[in-house]
């Protein structure tokens, strides 16, 4: 059969409509164009332990992380990331215990100490909340305390072998098993008749019978520092503590019948030790797992004497029937300490000159490191282990550095920067371009010289001609980067010519300000500022053959104030830090600079004593520049989660400007429904409502004009029957646009509201019970009308009497739950955007904005339509693994989705973060300004020469062919 033209179009047109844009990676590409780190966060609390002759350490962390650490190298070997606070753990033998509750469910886990899977696991409700743990000695069962009651559980069984209900009117938070006796011990909260104090049960393991019970410890609580419980196989269990206004120890062995005290006097042991120093000491357990000294325990004693602190390490032993306290070792000023195998102690004492260590107890060793405490902060939890004989002291820093430190080496053995699992807001550095050798040449010779843009064009030149050449001496980029140029060649302060090389500054709640490239995720620099940090930006950028530095400014709160800590965005070093006497609402850039630093300003918007506008950097001049900028400002108080109305307010130019603020006046105010609070809200990023389109081309020709406002603001409330409500609010003028409501639907931590909002479309994300129960994802379009070539042909609009907008809206099932929402940018908003959906899965799906579209028909698609691209409505979205940006990472816990452009106008970066980092970069419509990464360059001057070499050859032949012909 012969196609005809007509025929061979439509079979074109017909194959094409079935294929789709697919995210994946050239071989060549892995690891260039994208980067992942698995992180375990901060940990709260660490244990090393042996398993199958190789060394751990196992952690919880501030971010609900179960990990497994490799000691030699860091590595993690595994990871359990919960839903839920994890307050216990233990690992022993083959095993790890983990206890997490809710608020209102506990659960036992017990781990594979190797592989990390689950051994087993009970859960029980537990109003209380889960208070603490541990195994059964020479069994698999665990004892805990769930709620209110004491429990013990057997891997065979999901109901308690025995359970006891306790007082509820003591915390038990320590629990110790010893013979056929489990004591458990809580404090007794004070009353106007008695005064806080321990209270002890004893249970019979067995049967979980109560044999005694009593009171003791008059005044003291368990984490006060002033009590600690040790543990013996050989000896027993006891108490010691010290009374708040005494200077001697009281023990106690538990399990007596009545209670039965020793008084000790700590001189015994540190014979230093003065009554005033004994008064101000603290106590405080060393050997938390027996499993490491069964015959002897240990606890520390730390007290301070002019200025100096120092922590013994006292040993309790006995002589015949009689109990002894001995000195073991003493550290000075050591702010973690640790115990380890074969009776060996570590302490860990954090300057200004960086990190010492010293491990007592059989052979010494010792080392410093140059980690400096302005980095990350100071020690604050260690765990020793060996690696064959030699010991390794494993350290975790205040701001997230975790740190592996042994031999005669400064430097750590390997550090993991778990600041980063904790990042609350991100900023991009657009770095420079590479400059020619020339033009680096004249900046060392003299660093004012600017070139001409005559001399900037031969050293463009010239810098072409140099890469081709090296690009044919390294054999033509055979299997290199193809199209994408030198991209790992320039120096961390330079860009590549296609923008994708940028530093990405994260902020931590921990602290730390932490710089790394978007590229590969190289660490370039960090800083602890001890104070969270909540917000970031680039103030001012990198500019090519500048010397001004740019600016990245980081944001925290204290309990006085507001601190603003302006960095060297190349370098970490610090340039200036403000403390500002307020507490603010919310923080943005201004449209107006700095004219003593060039760099952008930064408004704070303050509610109390009264509303304003506080300027950063806090100078009457700065204040000035941004009344001189002559533009409208607008913001709004109210909110936060849980109000009922929303303020906005107008920033106020005086004539004479002699503070760092200005006075803000009431313009409007948005009263939600009666019963209605507010749960969240979006506004636009930065650049998402830029478009290159302002109306949709539909088939006939016609085109739907965008309505496309800056100002719009998203506003999701609860309202008292039941179900959400979703209002769009104009935030210059308080007009309401749109409202919808959705009943039944449910918004709470386990499932969150989400919205992303770009160009005219709102896209929110919510959990629907019911039958069928899904996520739900809703779009709202919006348009100048809804008649098409209609459009406000006003040259200049204001929200002040601006249009109210033609809505379109759809909703659509999504495929699991999200945990961020986002789309993709662009430099010129040419190329089609993705919306991006980090699932809790740990994938991020990148959907084309055509399979949101609300405009999809219910029934077939005419032939309108089809021109206009619109497929069928269907409810479920696609989990398309081609769309999947992540590929075989499943990122974890992540909270943040954000993208930028780069000068490739097809290509986004996108970045992705929570507890996991994730960096890639996306081509929506396609890589259509850059060549492929499999076109070979090899072949492409193969033919250049090939074709010159040809002219040349042929030249000769041609004018002796056309003199001929001539003469003839």
């Amino acid at each position: 059969m012969k196609l005809t033209g007509g025929s061979l179009a439509l079979a074109v047109l017909a194959l094409s409509s079935s294929l789709s844009g697919v995210c994946a990676l050239f071989p060549d590409e892995a690891g260039r164009i994208d980067w992942y780190r698995a992180q375990i966060g901060v940990s709260k609390k660490m244990q090393a332990h042996t398993h199958n002759d190789t060394a751990y350490i196992y952690s919880i962390t501030q971010r609900d992380t179960v990990a497994a650490l490799r000691a030699d190298d860091g590595q993690i070997a595994w990871r359990q990331v919960l839903s839920e606070p994890v307050g216990t753990l233990l690992a022993r033998d083959d095993r790890v215990l983990t206890l997490s509750s809710s608020s209102s469910e506990a659960h036992v886990h017990v781990w594979d100490a190797g592989s990390g899977a689950l051994a087993w696991g009970f859960s029980q409700a537990a109003g209380g909340g889960a208070r603490t743990a541990t195994f059964v000695r020479d069994s698999d069962d665990v004892i805990g305390v769930l709620g209110d009651e004491l429990v013990r559980v057997a891997p065979s069984s999901s109901t308690p072998t025995w359970s006891l209900a306790l007082n509820g009117t003591a915390a038990y938070k320590r629990i110790v098993v010893h013979g056929k006796s489990v004591f458990v011990i809580g404090n007794v909260a004070s009353t106007r008749r008695a005064k806080q104090q321990l209270h002890v049960i004893e249970v019979d393991t067995d049967s979980g019978a109560v044999k005694t019970q009593y009171s003791t410890a008059e005044g003291v609580s368990l984490g006060g520092g002033s009590v600690v419980v040790l543990e013996s196989r050989e000896y027993g269990a006891y108490m010691v503590w010290r009374e708040s206004d005494n200077i001697v120890w009281h023990i106690h062995r538990l399990g007596m019948t009545s209670p039965m005290w020793e008084i000790y006097h700590a001189k015994m042991v540190e014979i230093a030790l003065m009554p005033p120093d004994m008064l101000t000491s603290t106590i405080a357990e060393l050997d938390t797992d027996p499993g490491l000294n069964d015959a002897t325990p240990r606890f520390t004693l730390t007290y301070t004497r002019d200025g100096t602190q120092k922590t013994v390490v006292v040993e309790m032993y006995r002589t015949g029937d009689k109990l002894e306290m001995r000195k073991v070792a003493s550290f000075t000023d050591s702010t973690a300490v640790a115990a380890g195998a074969q009776r060996t102690v570590a302490a860990v004492r954090t300057s200004a000159d960086g990190v010492a260590w010293r491990v007592r107890g059989g052979a010494k060793h010792s080392g410093d490191s140059v980690y400096e405490s302005s980095t990350y902060g100071a020690v604050t939890h260690a765990a020793l282990t060996f690696i064959g004989s030699a010991p390794r002291v494993v350290v975790q820093t205040r701001g997230g550095l975790l740190a592996a430190l042994a031999g005669d080496s400064r430097e750590p053995v390997w550090t993991r920067d778990e600041s980063l699992a904790h990042a609350a807001d991100m900023a991009l550095l657009a770095l420079p371009p590479p400059a020619s050798s020339a033009e680096h040449a004249a900046k060392e010779t003299d660093p004012s010289v600017q070139p001409s843009a005559a001399i900037r064009f031969v050293l463009r030149w010239a810098a072409t001609v140099q890469a081709l050449v090296e690009s044919v001496t390294s054999g033509f980029g055979i299997g290199g980067s193809g199209g994408h140029g030198s991209e790992h060649a320039a120096t961390p302060t330079e860009g590549d010519h296609f923008g994708f090389r940028r530093l990405a500054v994260f902020g931590s709640t921990t602290g730390v300000v932490a710089a790394v490239g978007s590229q590969d995720g190289a660490h370039a620099w960090a800083h602890y500022l001890k104070t969270r940090v909540e917000r970031v930006f680039i103030t001012r950028g990198s500019q090519a053959l500048s010397n001004a530095a740019p600016i990245a400014v980081a944001v925290g709160r204290t309990r006085n104030g507001t601190v603003v800590t302006a960095l060297d965005a190349l370098t970490g070093r610090v340039m200036s830090e403000d403390t500002l006497p307020f507490a603010y609402t919310r923080v943005f850039e201004l449209p107006a600079t700095d004219p003593v630093s060039g760099q952008r300003l930064l408004g704070f918007a303050v509610a109390k004593p009264t509303p304003r506008l506080a300027v950063w950097p806090a100078t009457v001049e700065a204040a000035r520049a941004l009344g001189a900028a002559n533009v409208p400002l607008y913001f709004e108080l109210g909110d936060g989660a849980g109000s009922s109305a929303v303020q906005g307010f107008r920033a106020e130019f005086g004539d004479d400007v002699t503070e760092p603020w200005l006075a803000a006046q009431p313009v409007w105010t948005f009263d939600l429904p009666a019963g209605e609070t507010l749960i969240s809200t979006a506004r636009y990023e930065d650049g998402a409502h830029h478009t290159a389109l302002q109306g949709r081309v539909l088939g006939d020709r016609s085109v739907l004009y965008k309505y496309i406002n800056p100002h719009v603001g998203a506003l999701a409330t609860q309202r008292a029957d039941g179900g959400i409500g979703v209002y769009l609010v104009d935030r210059v003028s308080g007009r309401l646009l749109h409202a919808a409501e959705h009943a039944g639907a449910v918004v709470n931590s386990v499932h969150p509201f989400l919205a992303t909002l770009s160009e005219n479309r709102v896209i929110y994300q919510f959990w629907q019970p019911g039958a069928p129960a899904g996520y739900v994802t809703a779009v709202v379009e919006l348009f100048e009308s809804d008649l098409p070539d209609t459009r406000d042909e006003r040259t200049e609009v204001s929200s002040l009497d601006l249009r109210l907008p033609s809505v379109v809206a759809a909703a659509f099932v999504a495929p699991e739950a999200a945990t961020a929402l986002g789309t993709t940018r662009t430099g010129s908003s040419i190329t089609t955007r993705d919306v991006l959906f980090a699932l809790a899965s740990g994938k991020v799906l990148a959907l084309p904005d055509a399979m949101l579209d609300p405009r999809r028909p219910l029934h077939a698609p005419t032939k309108d339509e089809q021109a206009e691209g619109l497929v069928a409505y269907t409810a479920p979205l696609p989990l398309d693994p081609r769309r999947v940006l992540s590929h075989s990472h499943a990122v974890a816990g992540i909270a943040h989705v954000r993208s930028a452009p780069t000068h490739l106008e097809s290509t986004s970066l996108v970045a992705v973060f929570g507890l996991d980092v994730f960096f890639t970069r996306t081509s929506p419509s396609g890589t259509f300004d850059q060549l492929s990464p499999s076109f070979s360059k090899a072949n492409l001057v193969i033919t250049s020469l090939a074709l010159v070499a040809g002219c040349l050859l042929g030249a000769p032949m041609v004018r002796r062919k056309l003199t001929n012909r001539a003469w003839a």
